[in-house]
């Protein structure tokens, strides 16, 4: 009886897995056409050097949007691979996400001292705990 309800949920598990990746393999289309969308409307300015900064800047805001999500899927395909979420992974995709908001900030010019500092040291202390954990393996203790 056990053995049958462990392969139900096994079953289970890789049904909804294989629909997560199909729903992220739709969510990365859709994202990618969002930015060739972007840089169509912008084409005609470009050629007349009337770029309008708002547009541009939402441009980098999605392009740097999907480098967050093929940070995130990355993440999620590593674990449908290998049944495991590994913490570098993780501060990865933290310290993607960190570093896109910290440019979104610099970009628009709308940070305080205080956030622009607060988001520095989030980001310093998150390539720390990055570089930490690859030297550290969870196997090197018995």
């Amino acid at each position: 009886m056990r053995d049958l309800i462990l392969r139900i949920y096994d079953r289970a598990i890789d049904v909804i897995v294989i629909g997560l990746v199909l729903v992220m393999i739709v969510v990365m289309g859709f994202a990618f056409f969002d930015v060739l969308i972007s840089v169509w409307h912008l084409i005609p300015d470009v050629k007349s050097n009337t770029v309008n900064a708002d547009d541009f800047r939402d441009l980098i805001v999605t392009v740097l949007d999907v480098f967050v999500l093929i940070e995130l899927f990355g993440t999620f395909t590593s674990y449908v691979r290998t049944r495991h979420v590994r913490l570098t992974q993780l501060l990865d995709v933290t310290v993607v996400f960190a570093l896109r908001e910290l440019l979104v900030k610099l970009y628009a010019n709308s940070f305080g001292t205080e956030k622009l500092i607060g988001l520095c040291v989030i980001v310093i202390l998150l390539v720390l705990a990055r570089s930490l954990t690859g030297r550290v393996s969870p196997h090197a203790n018995p």
